[in-house]
C-alpha cells in the first residue's frame, strides 16, 4: 500500500511539474523542481535501490513529457544517482538524522537544497559529456542558484505530504508475520 500511495503522489508531482510549472513563463530562468523535492522525500524514507528506482522513473517521465528539450535519459540518470546517494547516506548515518520522527523540517529542506545543487551540477556534467549545445556554464550557474532557491521553497508544499503518507503506511501488508526467525519455534 505504501508503494502504491508513493507512486501516485510522485506521479501527481510529475504531472504538476510537466503541465503547470514547466509551462509558466518565468522571466528569471527556471522554476521550482517539484519532482526533485518529491524524489528527495521518498529517498529519505526508503532503501537506496527503491530510491534509485523512484528517481529513475520520475526522471524518465520528465525526459519524455513535453516540453523536454534535452536528450532522453539525461534527467533520469542524474535524478536516479541523486536519489540513490541520498538514501545510501541516510541508511549509513543510522537512526535519527533527517528521517526520524524528531527530524527538523529545516534539515530536510537542507537536503533538498543540497540535492538541487548536486542535480544541477550533475545535469551540467552529463550535458557537457553528451555534447548538448543548450548546456553552458555561463547560463547554468545562475539557473542552479535560482532553481535551488525556488525548489527549496516549493519543498514546503511537496515534501510534508509525502513524508506524512509514507509514515502512516507500513512497509508490508502483514505486520504480524515474523518471517524466517519464527520457523521452527512452537
Amino acid at each position: 500500500m505504501r508503494a502504491v500511495a508513493t507512486s501516485l503522489m510522485v506521479a501527481a508531482t510529475v504531472l504538476a511539474q510537466a503541465t503547470i510549472v514547466n509551462r509558466l513563463p518565468f522571466e528569471w530562468g527556471p522554476g521550482p523542481d517539484l519532482v526533485l523535492a518529491a524524489v528527495v522525500a521518498v529517498a529519505l524514507t526508503t532503501s537506496p535501490a527503491a530510491a534509485a528506482g523512484c528517481g529513475f522513473a520520475a526522471g524518465l517521465a520528465m525526459d519524455v513529457l513535453p516540453p523536454a528539450e534535452h536528450a532522453l535519459g539525461h534527467y533520469s540518470l542524474v535524478l536516479c544517482a541523486a536519489a540513490y546517494l541520498i538514501a545510501l547516506l541516510r541508511a549509513n548515518t543510522g537512526p535519527g538524522g533527517v528521517d526520524g520522527p524528531g527530524a527538523s523540517l529545516w534539515a530536510r529542506l537542507g537536503v533538498v537544497a543540497a540535492t538541487s545543487v548536486g542535480v544541477g551540477l550533475g545535469y551540467v556534467f552529463v550535458g557537457l559529456a553528451m555534447g548538448d549545445v543548450h548546456v553552458t556554464w555561463a547560463t547554468v550557474l545562475g539557473n542552479i542558484v535560482v532553481g535551488t532557491l525556488l525548489t527549496t521553497l516549493a519543498a514546503f508544499l511537496v515534501c510534508p505530504p509525502i513524508l506524512w503518507v509514507r509514515s502512516l503506511l507500513s512497509e508490508g501488508e502483514v505486520s504480524g508475520f515474523q518471517g524466517p526467525a519464527s520457523v521452527g519455534r512452537w
